[in-house]
């Protein structure tokens, strides 16, 4: 049978003079001189190696049927001449056995043929997850177009008239098979993605464990210095106690023992033991505080007073700072609104915010002491308010302020512009999430470049349900 595919022997020759010219290039190359030998070889090499890979791809595979034997052996000639390797079914029970067994790119699907007749092997193939990727080209007589239309809307890919013209053939099958190339790399990509998604939530959850036992580990200068000031007191109070109650005690010996000396000895022992115990409580208070930090676990809202919370934050920072820098020095200004009204929140959580914002802002500050700018005094300013329906809280610096570009990034995950190593870009993140989805407020931050960054945290007076 004269060749109907469109190709010549000259362009069939063209493949082999392209696929085994690096070889013949070599051969050339090794006829240079000696001293060139290696490098000619090497140029030849680095020649040869993207053809022999091209070599070892997979042709292309597809599934051809048709119950005309005719039809079958005139498109297998065709597409093999294409460089495609072409399996044969004669009946749609035949293709669907094929399928299951073998991996195919493409199916060339003839609509009219009896027993399972095109459209039910269509519907089965387009049903099924496994082969419902593959696409499927179906073949129908000039006079079957409705018949053509059908499988479209099916889910056919594309669809040729008989007799078959073998330009518009290789057109859409290639047309088909790019698109498949590019749905199974899509699908690659979004795997890819996804699994690069889970692992960046998991590597998020581990860091953010890490941030919080960092943070942890930063109060840890603080929460010593809170619990020494009690712990002082308690010793201190003991001891002037013993010594009391030994004078008591000579004096209680004598044949007659001063009245008054007694009283003023047992009044001032009261005061004292007072004092012990109101020391024991705050160091009660504190370490019960530093449980719930470090369990973190969600905690309960309960109405708090948010003056005694910036209070207790800005110890706790400054006395860390000064544990990382025996030599920090800066002014705190305190406006702290008088009777503002308690507000429903998790204390520990809120005290984790206010104590990020404020090792921020001691940063900041520091940093730029250390830039010995003349006449500079580090200030911060520690200020609350009572609003509409929030109490507000805002702190404010006057270090070196935030680019107006980075100003609305600092409350994403991971960003910071601290120096490597020295932040991992989660301490605002987590007060974000803490204020705004744990507690239905706001966190946001103003600054002026070299003048001075304000944080301002409102929370709701009442619980939104």
């Amino acid at each position: 049978m004269p060749p109907l595919e469109g190709f010549s022997d000259r362009e069939i020759a063209d493949r082999g003079r392209e696929t085994d010219g690096a070889e013949r290039l070599s051969l050339r190359l090794d006829g240079g001189r000696p001293d060139d030998f290696g490098r000619i070889r090497e140029a030849a090499a680095k020649l040869r190696a993207p053809l022999e890979e091209s070599r070892t791809e997979r042709q292309p595979r597809l599934l051809v049927v048709d119950d005309d034997d005719g039809n079958r052996q005139l498109l297998q000639r065709m597409l093999e001449r294409q460089g495609y390797e072409v399996v044969l079914a004669a009946s749609g029970k035949e293709c669907l056995e094929q399928l299951a067994r073998n991996r195919f790119d493409l199916v060339l699907l003839d609509v009219v043929m009896p027993g399972l007749s095109g459209f039910e092997v269509l519907s089965r193939i387009c049903e099924s997850p496994d082969l419902r990727s593959v696409p499927v080209v179906v073949v129908s007589a000039l006079g079957e177009s409705s018949a053509a239309i059908r499988c479209l809307k099916m889910g056919a890919e594309d669809y040729l008239p008989k007799p078959f013209d073998p330009v518009l053939l290789k057109a859409r099958i290639s047309a088909s098979l790019e698109k498949k190339r590019l749905r199974d790399r899509e699908a690659r990509y979004a795997q890819e993605l996804e699994s690069a998604l889970m692992e960046l939530h998991s590597a998020k959850d581990k860091l953010v464990v890490q941030e919080k036992l960092a943070s942890l580990g930063a109060l840890t200068a603080g929460i010593a210095h809170e619990l020494k000031n009690p712990l002082n007191f308690i010793t201190n109070f003991s001891a002037l106690s013993r010594e009391l109650a030994q004078e008591m005690k000579a004096e209680l010996a004598k044949p007659n023992p001063d009245a008054g000396l007694l009283a003023d000895s047992l009044r001032t022992l009261e005061e004292n033991l007072g004092r012990v115990e109101g020391h024991g409580r705050r160091a009660d208070q504190i370490v019960r505080g530093m449980l719930l930090h470090s369990h973190g676990q969600p905690g309960r809202r309960n109405p708090a007073d948010i003056n005694a919370l910036v209070e207790e934050a800005l110890n706790l920072a400054y006395h860390g700072m000064r544990a990382q820098s025996p030599g920090f020095q800066v002014a705190i200004q305190k406006r702290l609104a008088s009777g503002l009204p308690l507000a429903p929140v998790v204390s520990q959580d809120i005290g984790r915010v206010l104590v990020n914002i404020l090792n921020n802002s001691f940063y900041a500050v520091e940093e730029k002491r250390k830039s010995d700018i003349g006449g500079y005094a580090p200030e911060i300013i520690a200020e609350t308010r009572d609003a509409a329906d929030t109490v507000e809280i805002v702190i404010e610096d006057n270090g070196a302020g935030i680019p107006a570009g980075i100003v609305q990034k600092i409350f994403d995950p991971f960003f910071t512009t601290k120096p490597a190593g020295e932040g991992t870009g989660l301490g605002l993140s987590i007060s974000y999430d803490i204020v705004v989805h744990a507690h239905g407020g706001a966190i946001t931050c103003e600054s002026e470049p070299g003048k001075f960054a304000r944080f301002r945290v409102a929370l709701p007076k009442t619980v939104k349900s």
